[in-house]
């Protein structure tokens, strides 16, 4: 009998399976067009993630383009046998999940349009750092687009202190659990004990603790108390990358390369110390301190230019999930709108092209419209001006969605259409692979990758959206789940039991839960 093949750390705690919305291959596409790329089209390309944990990230990704094919490869035998289960109850055909060490990736897999490699190549040794490069080089289309994302200096010069006092404290102790817990305990006997000085040491710790009370166990151990973590400058990166033939295309959020996002003195400061784009990104990353990147790259053949033009805004899908401030909203048209975007930052524009544009986007959420089909509904309510023709026109409306995108989140930009269903109808169906992680308790992706927040109702409810149960047998079922003790349902702040009761309650409720569902863009057709 053969020996059982070693568990790895991920094995013993395995890592969150999740999406990541910014390494969407359309976040891909989206940057490599903006730049003046000509990525492969998303509804019929293939795409390799290098450490797919269970799924949680490529799968999602694999039911939105069915024409498509996606690979997901990890090391951890336990992380894929859980992702295949899930996989299998999802019925999805286009997607594989194989367990396999990166060193193993060879030419037999073939060419990919896009790769992606989150939360993997600093956590890795410098060997294995090499061969995800080399899969990069070797395996890329000539349009291909590379995502890698991983810890950088300066930033993590002072996160690494705290994990050398978790690692050192915690060495002692054997099980995963409990090094992860004694790290915890650790990290937070040594805030509280300088916490009165005020030192810059004391607001590090506290700052740090305050972090990982915001993360999972897994998250703390594979982050602080692994053997291997190893970040690097963002120039050293690139050189590295360029010794595998590949070349810096830019961030997968376009915001933090841009350089008039900080105040104007230090925006013309960097225009006077840094001579190209690499120089720029590496200035910037030692005023924000920067400790985490998510970097794309491509073949050396492709050449990207980072003036972005506004036609190529024409090749792109808008969606707009801000909301309109009322509280400062006027009665007069000519008044500047103040625009709340998702992050909480508020926005103001008097501009009548972007107010128009701005409106119907919100009006269509969480749906997506083509540049063109945008076009033609800002100039039904905004006229072409006389001295104007319709390219100047596109050109300025364009020009002020660039711009917006490029300075926060008011807008996004996605390479394929949102074509999430807005109302449930009489048999809502949702996404399948969301129904069956909703089933088993795990996190849940939307149509844009997402992941979403869902109330005990709406987790109970997404799984028996198939397309199959009308609103009367959700009731039903839902009711059961109540009786059961499944699902509390509530009226005056005493628990329900009898289902006829749930029943009533229910039947006044599901109307919203279905529609906080479709806005989720978790509802298709």
């Amino acid at each position: 009998m053969a020996a059982p093949e070693p568990l790895t750390s991920y094995d013993e705690v395995p890592y969150e399976s999740h999406s990541y919305a910014q390494c969407h291959p359309s976040r891909l596409f989206t940057i490599a067009t903006l730049f003046g790329l000509r990525p492969s089209p998303l509804d019929r390309c293939r795409v390799l993630e290098l450490g797919s944990a269970s799924g949680g990230n490529v799968v999602p990704m694999a039911e939105a383009f069915p024409g498509s094919e996606f690979v997901g490869i990890d090391f951890s035998a336990r992380q894929i046998s859980d992702g295949q289960r899930l996989l299998d109850e999802a019925s999805l055909k286009n997607v594989q999940l194989r367990h396999s060490s990166i060193t193993e990736v060879d030419e037999s897999y073939g060419k990919f349009d896009y790769i992606l490699c989150h939360g993997v190549f600093s956590w890795v040794a410098p060997a294995v750092q090499e061969k995800i490069l080399q899969i990069c080089e070797r395996q890329l289309t000539p349009n291909g687009v590379a995502y890698v994302s991983y810890n950088t200096y300066p930033g993590w010069y002072l996160r690494g202190a705290t994990r050398d006092l978790m690692r050192y404290h915690s060495s002692r102790f054997a099980s995963p659990k409990e090094r992860t817990r004694q790290a915890r305990a650790f990290l937070d006997f040594m805030a509280e004990s300088v916490s009165q000085d005020g030192s810059p040491y004391s607001l590090l710790l506290r700052r740090e603790l305050d972090v990982l009370r915001h993360h999972g166990d897994h998250y703390v151990y594979h982050e602080h108390l692994e053997e291997v973590n190893d970040p690097l400058y963002f120039h050293e990166f690139v050189e590295r990358a360029e010794a595998h033939g590949l070349r810096y295309l830019g961030e997968a959020r376009l915001p933090m390369m841009v350089p008039s996002n900080f105040a104007p003195d230090v925006a013309k400061a960097l225009k006077v110390l840094a001579t190209d784009q690499i120089q720029t990104e590496q200035y910037m990353d030692f005023l924000r301190n920067r400790m985490f990147r998510e970097t794309l790259l491509v073949p050396a053949r492709s050449n990207p230019t980072w003036v972005i033009r506004p036609e190529r805004l024409h090749d792109l899908h808008i969606g707009c999930g801000s909301r309109v401030d009322e509280d400062a909203k006027s009665t007069n048209a000519a008044d500047a709108v103040k625009f709340v975007t998702p992050s909480g930052a508020a926005i103001s524009t008097a501009s009548p092209l972007i107010k128009a544009a701005l409106n119907i986007l919100i009006e269509e959420w969480p749906r997506t419209l083509p540049f063109h089909d945008l076009l033609q509904r800002v100039a039904a309510v905004v006229p072409v001006p006389e001295k104007s023709n319709a390219a100047e026109f596109a050109g300025a409306l364009a020009t002020g969605l660039v711009h917006i995108y490029s300075s926060s989140d008011l807008i996004e930009l996605q390479g394929h259409a949102i074509e999430c269903v807005k109302e449930a109808g009489e048999k809502p169906r949702a996404m399948s692979y969301a129904r069956v992680r909703a089933r088993h308790g795990l996190s849940v992706a939307n149509l844009r990758h997402e992941v979403m927040r869902l109330t005990d109702l709406e987790r109970q409810l997404l799984p028996l959206l198939d397309g199959n149960h009308s609103r009367s047998e959700l009731i039903e079922a839902l009711s059961r789940k109540g009786a059961a003790g499944e699902l509390r349902i509530e009226r005056n702040r005493r628990a329900l039991t009898e289902a006829a009761e749930i029943a009533a309650v229910l039947e006044a409720v599901l109307p919203q839960a279905l529609k906080s569902l479709a806005m989720q863009a978790l509802l298709v057709r």
